[in-house]
């Protein structure tokens, strides 16, 4: 369909002031202002929920109380943890710090297997292991020697504070 030249003025006013506000909003601005909407909506009710004093289980200590890393506490924990498909190929324990009576103990754990597998056990880390800190997860493939499989291995760095009791020095 052709338009007549003389309406051709008014059809691109119209393509200008319908078209082109209906294409921003809809495709640039509608799901910002719906996740706005929702932010203010989400707002005003946690300020209708007031403060509740957090629990002791949902707030970790800063300090661990017992040592994970050194001992391989750590080690057997992720072993019993891990969803089958999941193996652990390499653990490397060590003292990174020492200073004024702390010591930083950080853990190189690395697990092979399927994505979703190192997904979960890693999840499983950060949110059962209190006593350590998730630093880091690195993410590699690499080749198994014996079969010349391509396999999926995660990296993981786990620290832990400890605070160590002043010795007395002898005289």
């Amino acid at each position: 369909m052709k338009l007549p030249y003389e309406y051709r003025g008014l059809g691109l006013l119209a393509l200008l002031f319908v078209v082109l506000p209906w294409g921003g909003w809809r495709f640039a601005l509608h799901d910002t202002y719906a996740a706005w909407r929702e932010c203010r909506h989400l707002e005003s009710r946690l300020s209708a929920l007031g403060q509740t004093p957090a629990s002791d289980e949902a707030v970790p200590c800063a300090v661990a109380t017992h040592e994970l890393i050194l001992s391989g506490t750590l080690l057997d924990s992720v072993r019993r943890m891990a969803p089958s498909g999941v193996q652990v190929t390499g653990y490397t324990p060590a003292v990174t710090l020492r200073q004024d009576g702390i010591e930083i103990r950080t853990a190189q754990l690395t697990l092979a297997g399927h994505f979703t597998g190192l997904l979960r056990t890693v999840d499983m880390l950060e949110r059962r292991l209190t006593e350590c800190r998730l630093q880091c997860v690195e993410w590699r493939t690499t080749t198994e020697p014996r079969t010349r499989r391509v396999q999926l291995t995660a990296t993981i760095y786990m620290q832990q504070l400890i605070m160590k009791p002043e010795t007395p020095s002898e005289p």
